[in-house]
């Protein structure tokens, strides 16, 4: 029950949110609603790809019960056919698995995600797939759609709706695109880059239909959804596999606790100091920790480093805010307007400050971003946490959980 109302607060919060004109507000919130009434979904899927590297097709079969316990079975073929590749993924929300086969079927290469390394498996499929994937929290409720992509008019439809727009020339995403089409000049750039949009989204809140046009308004990414069933009683052992003997598994979870992430300090296990920092708009304010959990971030937006970094605290912002967790990000940079500026670009909600002086700074002894500090209710720090290493974002995670027991 707690789970199902947290989830109704988040969707409350975000029908609110955003930049969009009212009745694309209100038409995202009614997909919200939809949304938190799945308890599971299956889909046949295609996706068919123009890109500078050639034409990709992917098609295959889509099962998941939110947040992440999740099943894709797909084929792809690229290179004119050169590339045939049959992979499964399959998670049950704890445990992860990524097969690839070869042709005659057998598993050659199989990877397993331990519960560490769950977030890592759910955020990099959800950044490679075309089709939606529900979570339980704001982070993939559309959102990162939402973020690349500026719609200006909303369609109602057979209980759902049909969305148009076109691609945020700003986004992180677009940029690095636009840099691999303008290497083939203005033909690269009027064939490859994505322009206008079309999202079509069904009565469930699922969307089924998703499509990136290029200038000449051909599609250079047409991704579909049939065969939509919400809500149906799932198999017994629809999100478990068991690797066949004699083939090596590697181990991600294990991969992943190598990478330093955690570090020494000075400030574990002590007290943490007051933090004496300035809102963007000029107010000085002082934070006592003691009183509530913290998550306090170094950080600096000319690093692409740590603008990646930050967008992961964001994702945990969303999730940990409205449990009573306090998100402290500064940075020493002393221009408002540049901060400002990166918060638009990145589209981030959760509080920024500056400490221009560096007293702070000069308190947390950092001479190294991005670094977060893990604060306990006490005031204590519990945790630090460095770079943007693979499995940093469970190890923050993991960490923010405990202050709350």
């Amino acid at each position: 029950m707690k789970k199902i109302t947290l989830f109704l607060l988040l969707v409350s919060f975000f029908c609110f949110a955003g930049g969009q004109n009212p009745e694309i507000k209100k038409a995202i919130c009614n997909v919200n609603k939809n949304l938190a009434k799945i308890n599971n979904f299956s889909a046949d899927f295609s996706v068919d790809i123009n890109s500078i590297k050639g034409e990709i097709h992917q098609k295959g079969t889509f099962v998941q019960k939110p947040p992440y316990a999740f099943k894709r079975n797909m084929k792809m073929e690229a290179m004119g056919g050169i590339m045939n590749v049959r992979e499964l993924t399959v998670s049950d929300g704890n445990t992860g698995w990524q097969v690839e086969f070869a042709p005659n079927g057998k598993a050659v290469n199989v990877s397993k995600w331990g519960e560490s390394s769950m977030e890592e498996l759910f955020y990099t499929f959800v950044s490679k797939a075309y089709f939606i994937m529900l979570t339980d929290d704001k982070t993939n409720t559309y959102t990162t759609l939402f973020e690349d992509i500026n719609f200006d008019k909303v369609i109602p439809k057979n209980g759902g709706y049909i969305f148009t727009g076109a691609m945020d020339k700003k986004s992180q995403k677009y940029q690095s695109l636009l840099k691999l089409a303008d290497s083939l000049g203005e033909q690269g750039i009027a064939n490859f880059m994505p322009d206008k949009v079309k999202l079509v989204i069904d009565k469930n809140g699922i969307a089924t239909e998703y499509v990136q046009f290029n200038q000449k308004g051909e599609p250079v990414v047409l991704a579909k959804l049939s065969n939509v069933v919400v809500n149906k009683p799932l198999k017994k052992g629809t999100f478990t596999y068991t690797p066949p003997k004699g083939v090596i598994v590697m181990d991600i979870g294990k991969a992943l606790q190598r990478n330093k992430v955690h570090v020494q300090h000075p400030l574990l296990k002590k007290k943490a100091p007051k933090l004496k920092i300035t809102y963007l708009g000029g107010k000085k304010i002082t934070v006592s920790p003691g009183n509530q959990p913290i998550v306090l971030t170094f950080f600096t937006s000319w690093s692409g480093n740590s603008r990646k970094y930050l967008k992961d605290i964001d994702k945990l912002y969303g999730k940990f805010n409205l449990r009573g967790v306090k998100f402290v990000s500064i940075t020493d940079e002393t221009d408002p307007e540049k901060i400002k500026n990166f918060i638009s670009v990145e589209r981030l909600t959760l509080p920024i400050f500056i400490d221009s002086d560096k007293k702070t700074i000069k308190e947390y002894g950092v001479h190294v971003v991005p670094k977060t500090f893990i604060i306990n209710k006490k005031g204590v720090v519990v945790d630090v946490i460095e770079g943007n290493a693979p499995g940093t974002l469970s190890a923050l995670k993991e960490s923010i959980e405990k202050t709350l027991k």
